[in-house]
Order: C-alpha cells, then structure tokens, then sequence
C-alpha cells in the first residue's frame, strides 16, 4: 500500500532494494501462518497446521508461542462465528462472577484480564498480564506465557488459588485510572506557553529541534512542573502549576484503545455496585467524547492543506490516555509515571497509526517518534520502557503492521537492542535504520538529524533487514570492521560510573561474553557485583539477578542501600520513595535458591531475554547452583557442562553472563592465580574473562584488590584497588595501595664484625627510606 502510493508520487523510496526483496515482499511467518489458516476450509486447516508447525519448529522459539496460539484461534473461530453470541455471554457473565474490571487491550477485540495462572498473591497493577481474544475466547498470559482456550482459561479459574483472589464483597475491582480531559489541555497548554522550551522543541535556529507545533498536538505533548524531591507525583493536577522548587518537564502520554462493549457493560455495572472513589480523576460523560481521537479529527482539518505536514487518517476508533511518562527539561535523572500502578497497556503515538496503516517506524524516545513522523510520514511510536526494551505488551500492538522500521539510538548499545527487538518482531518484515548511515560523527537518533538539518527520508532508504546469524560474507562485516579499527572507543561496551579505573582494564560490559568472577570466601564477591551490576542497569542495562546463595529479600535490601547510598534500614521512612526509584530499573529476579538444574534456569534464562530485552545475567554462585547434583569426578564434569552451556547461551543470545565460582579449598591465598578456581581447567577456558576479587592486607582490611587475569577482548591485565564504605554499603575506587616494609632487629650475644655491621645498617637504611616513602 505504502509503496504504491510512492510510485504514484515518484518517490525514490520506491525504488528501494528492499521492497524486492523476497522475504520483506510479504509479512512475517507469524502472518503468513495466519492468513492461511483464516482463509483455508475448516477441513483442510488440520493439513495446513501440520504444514506449518513443522516450519515454525525450527524457527525462534518465543515465536512458537504465538504462532500456537494463532493456530488455537482460528481453530476456535469455527465455532465462535456460530455461537459468537454464546461465546460472548459466555466469557461476560464469567468475569462478573470473578469481580474482575478487564482492561482494554491494545487490539480492538482483545481484552486484559487476571491470569488464572500466575495472578494469585501478585498486587494488581500486575495480576492483569492475560490477553484475552474476545472472538475466539483464546488467551495468553504475557508474564508466565500460559495460554490456550476460553474452556482451559475457566478450568483454571476454578483452583482454589485464583478463586482466593475474587473480592469477597459485592464490589468488582476498581476502574482503571482515568484522566480529565481540561487537566491534559492544560499541560499542552503550558508547552505553548513556555517560550523557551516551546522555541527549543520547534524553533529552526541551530540547537532547536524544527519539530512542527501541531504535530507536538497531534501527539498530546505537554509541560508540567514537578518538585524534584517528592517520590512520586500525587495527582496530574500538581503538574500543571508547579511550587517554587518545582523543575519545567516534559510529558509524554501513552495511548490505547477507550473501549469496548465488554468495558462499558463491565463500568455500567459496576456503576451500581460501588460508588466512585473520592478524588478520582475520571472524566464525565461530556469530556469522555472530547478524547485524544478527536484532537486528531481536529488537528487533521486546520492542517489538511499544509505541505509540510503528514496526511492523517480519519479517526474511527476511540482512543484514551492510560499513562503519563514524565520527563524533567534540563536532566535526564528525574523520569516518573502517572499513574505508576495498575496502568493499562499504551504506546506514545499509538493514536497515529490508522486502521490501514501497514508501516509503522519503532523509536527509542518520544521527540525521535514525532520527528520520524513529521519528515516521513510514516506513523511512528516509541519503547515505552527505556530505549532499548520491547515488552510483550507493546509487541502484540504491533502485530498487525507488515513492516516496521527499528529506529533506535545509532550507537553500540541501540545497535544490538535493535537487532533483538528484530528478531522478536520477526526479522521478515523488520528493517534497521542507521542515523550516522557509516558516519562516526553523524547524528545519533531521528531527531538530533531533524535538529541538523539532515533529510531523514534519505536515512531511511538505506535501512537494512537483520542479517542471518548464522551465514555471513565479508561484505556485512566490511562496515563492522571499519567502524571498529576506526572508533575503538565506541565499541567498547557500558562502562561503569562506580569505578573508572575498571574501565581503562576491563573496557566495559560487552554482549556476547562470559565472566567468571572469584575470590575466596567472604572477601566481597556478592557486595561487588550487585554494585556493579546496578551501576550497568542504571545505564539502562536490563539485569537478571541468579542468587542461588542469599535470598533475594535480602539481595534487594542491600541493592536498594547501594541504590540510595545509604543504609535505608536505618531510615525507615525513605523506604517507599527508594522502592519507587529502584522499581524505574529493569532490574528482574530468578527465583531459585540452592540446588537447581542448568536445565531449568537455562528455560527462565531464555524466557526473561524474550521477555524483558535481558542483556546481563548473574549467577551466583556456580557451586550453590550445582550442589548435591553429582559427587567426585561426576561433579567436575557436571560443572563443566553447565560452563559450556553458559558459555553458548552468551554466545546465541548476544547477553553478557557473569558466573561467581568459589576457589579451591587447598589453595592458599596469598598465591591465588587462574589455576585457583574450582573445578578444572574449561571454567577458565570457556571464559572471555576471569577476575579474582582478594583482600589487601591483613583480614580485617577493607581493601580490596579486582584482579583481571584474562581478557579476550584485547588482553589488557591489571589490577584496581577499591575499599568498603560501611555508609554507602558499597566499594569504592582508590589508589593503588604502598606497602610498608618492617625492619627486622635482630639481638645477638656478641660482637659483630666490621662486614657485618656494614651489612646491618645498609638494610636498615633502606628499610627507613622505604617507610619514609
């Protein structure tokens, strides 16, 4: 569709390799599969699934979920296009029994409801993961990634957990948060207002951004003003007339569809049974109609005869604001959302995209997303949890588009998010486009190449589909090899704030990578790599903890001190707006605790990649993970095997895995070496990296010693010197320590000779120039 409107105007886009390409021709596997089981007979659809389960057997995994479930679909439509009504019913009068207040979903004829499965003891901001398909009755939960028919989703309604968690009062769950229509014109309002921040985002003078006044509309971007010491923001009304000490933010809303025939049955019930709740913000019959579809209706015709502008639909849905992202001007460290609980699945431009729009671009931020849009005409939306993580929610928004354009942030860490999120979408009808286009010092994102004047339709012709992974030429490495012997500093991986002499070593976190991490016991291993590890999350690195040793209650406490840098414990009332802060992080947790197969943390492994764009993995430790599962020489080789499955699982993944390994009992340690690490001599063979952490000084030193003993990536060794700070509950990086060398005296019962005196007092000078130094 896209491009025949393009050959119509004789744009160059056109003309683009890849509109000829065989595979980017037609949607992905998952749509094909669809398609075909849609439009085949009932009778020939068991033909066409055995057909296609043997395709998609060999293909990603994580799609093999999705596909099924699309195969459960349409087998159920058979018998929903008969007794639709019936299903229907059916699936209405189950939810009011259960008392629960479904949530539109981010597909016109899906709801989210509570997962049977994995709801139980879950607040319930998180209990409502299910996607439920209101034609076919079939579901799939987004967090435990159950899934199946209408009758199973019902029969595990019935255990015992679930039904724990139906309100025992006539009350169904409350609404989902609402906004007020006149508290969102006054924040687009105080945009227009702010003449400074308003000229920065539109003006054309260099340094400003060009992005045109009503397409900052078009998306319902505004300006609030927000006290940067509160821990959360209390009601939207505090952002549109700040305090003194408030701080001008940016705030971007994320949209979904309003409604459906299941959602005004379930209000209009629950009308009845409770009351609405005091202080609430939801919108009056009259402010409901007036929603972000029609400030798009509006805007489409005052500017349906501007040149400059993209053509907009004609809005045919209702859409609503469920969240808003808020931003301060002038740093990047203060980020909040409203509501933060029991928010309701939205994208930032989700509003854009038309029923028949069939390409849709992918951006890390909110001003890349408006200037993709603007200078393409193409709608464009962006990752609405940081710049480099796609949840399951957002991806089954796009499910719909033939073609997507993934245009992240031109660097190393955008690079790779930008192929994982290819791979999640299905890199059929995925293309990748680079900003810098080769160019080291090009732009990095959509808009810095509006704001310089750069033409953004010419970037995105030279998009690229994701290149096999396992067939390559050295034609798609020529680039990467250039750009690597060209900008060494830009292919190093995140570096840490914590401790910059670790990064003149170690070069930063690379993907692709094992790290095995030791030292003998209760010398700091576990304090220092949650520091680490916390550190790379704040630089939007989406951890996984593994703690198989100490619970992950008292993991998090200690993060949470080393998050606040100072002992929370001590001071009981910062402990809400720490956890507000600590919950921003993409900081995920296994829960497992000692003895556990490789097998099965190898399966959660797997599904938090997929599910969470996971790009650092901790274990720790190794040796707590493998006990009581093999004794003598079996253990050693049960414990390589799981190092080599570690070590592949990096490797295909492209994440970075740290393993903490204990020492060898029998070595000493002041002679601590690359051969001191337990097991035998493929621990240290499969890594890329081996770091020993030792005490410095005697056993009641708080200095420590990081010793890289191996690295792969350019063979820098050496060591950094770092001491405990009983405040922070965290390290931190000092010189390098000197050691003092004590004289010896010596008494003897004679007289010593003259060569002997001579002797003495040389050593003895030397030991005091020493000391003096």
């Amino acid at each position: 569709m896209l491009r025949n409107a393009l050959l119509r105007t004789g744009h160059a886009l056109a003309r683009h390799p890849t509109w000829q390409h065989p595979k980017l021709a037609a949607s992905s596997i998952c749509l094909q599969h669809s398609r075909q089981l849609a439009t085949a007979q009932p009778e020939a659809r068991a033909t066409n699934e055995a057909k296609i389960s043997s395709d998609f057997a060999r293909s990603d995994p994580f799609q093999r979920a999705s596909i099924a479930q699309s195969n459960t679909s349409h087998r159920q439509n058979d018998n929903s296009e008969i007794h639709g009504g019936v299903l229907e019913q059916s699936i209405r009068d189950f939810l009011q029994k259960t008392r629960q207040r479904p949530r539109a979903g981010l597909k016109s004829d899906e709801l989210v409801v509570k997962c049977p499965q994995c709801s139980p003891g879950k607040s319930r901001r998180l209990a409502y993961s299910a996607h439920l398909n209101t034609t076919s009755g079939s579901f799939v939960c987004t967090n435990c990634f159950e899934q199946g028919t209408w009758e199973k989703y019902q029969e595990l309604a019935q255990r015992r957990n679930f039904q724990n968690t139906i309100p025992k009062s006539r009350t169904t769950d409350p609404p989902p948060f609402e906004f007020a229509e006149d508290t969102l014109e006054q924040l687009r309002s105080n945009l227009v207002e702010h003449e400074e921040i308003f000229a920065a985002l539109t003006g054309h003078e260099k340094g400003q951004l060009r992005l045109h006044p009503k397409l900052l509309t078009q998306y319902g971007v505004g300006l609030g003003f927000l006290d940067a010491s509160v821990s959360e923001i209390p009601n939207v009304q505090a952002l549109t007339n700040g305090s003194d000490h408030a701080v001008p933010c940016l705030v971007f809303p994320r949209t979904a569809f309003r409604t459906n025939s299941f959602i005004d049955t379930f209000d209009t019930a629950a009308s009845h049974t409770q009351p609405q709740q005091k202080g609430s913000l939801r919108t009056t019959k009259q402010n409901q109609t007036k929603s972000i579809s029609s400030i798009i209706t509006d805007t489409h015709h005052e500017s349906s005869s501007h040149n400059s502008e993209p053509a907009m639909f004609e809005a045919s849905f209702q859409y609503r604001t469920v969240q808003l992202k808020v931003v301060a001007w002038n740093t990047a460290e203060l980020e909040m959302y409203v509501p933060v609980d029991e928010a309701q699945p939205g994208l930032f431009g989700f509003h854009i995209a038309g029923p028949d729009s069939s390409d849709i671009i992918l951006t890390s931020h909110e001003l890349d997303a408006i200037a993709a849009f603007q200078e393409t005409g193409i709608p464009a939306v962006s990752l609405p949890k940081g710049p480099y993580q796609l949840p399951l929610d957002a991806m089954r928004a796009l499910e719909r588009f033939e073609r997507i354009y993934v245009w992240l942030d031109d660097d190393h860490q955008g690079a790779e998010a930008a192929k994982l999120i290819s791979r999640k979408l299905g890199v059929d009808r995925c293309l990748i486009v680079r900003t810098k286009s080769g160019d080291p010092q090009g732009p990095r994102s959509a808009s810095i190449a509006l704001a310089r004047g750069y033409n953004l339709v010419d970037i995105l012709e030279q998009s690229q589909p994701v290149q096999h992974d396992k067939v390559l030429d050295f034609g798609a490495l020529r680039e990467a090899v250039k750009f690597e012997v060209t900008n060494p500093d830009l292919i190093r991986g995140v570096e840490s704030k914590d401790l910059p002499g670790w990064n003149a070593i170690y070069k930063g976190l690379r993907p692709g990578e094992l790290t095995i991490l030791s030292g003998p016991t209760g010398c700091g291993k576990t304090t220092v790599i949650s520091q680490m590890s916390l550190d790379f999350c704040k630089s939007g690195v989406s951890t996984l903890w593994g703690s198989f040793e100490i619970p992950n209650v008292r993991l998090a406490t200690r993060m949470m001190s080393q998050f606040a840098k100072r002992d929370i414990s001590s001071n009981p009332s910062e402990i809400d707006y720490w956890s507000r802060k600590f919950e921003q992080l993409p900081m995920y947790f296994l829960k497992f605790h000692g003895s556990t197969q490789p097998e099965t943390v190898l399966e959660t492994m797997r599904h938090a990649v997929y599910a969470y764009d996971v790009k650092h993995i901790i274990i720790d430790n190794l040796q707590f993970m493998m006990s009581m599962q093999a004794k003598g020489m079996d253990k050693y080789d049960a414990q390589d095997a799981a190092i080599a499955t570690f070590r592949r699982f990096a490797t295909e993944e492209n994440v970075h895995i740290t393993v903490v390994a204990h020492l060898r009992k029998d070595q000493p340690a002041a002679d601590v070496d690359i051969n001191s690490i337990f097991g035998s001599a493929k621990v240290t063979q499969e890594a890329d990296n081996v770091v020993i952490l030792q005490r410095y000084g005697g056993s009641e030193s708080k200095v420590r010693c990081i010793n890289v003993l191996k690295n792969r990536f350019d063979g820098t060794l050496g060591k950094v010197y770092i001491s405990y700070d009983n405040d922070t509950m965290a390290f931190k990086e000092i010189p390098q320590p000197r050691k003092r060398k004590s004289v010896k005296i010596i008494k003897t019962s004679g007289r010593l000779s003259m060569a002997d005196r001579l002797l003495a007092e040389t050593e003895a000078a030397n030991a005091e120039e020493s000391i003096d130094s």
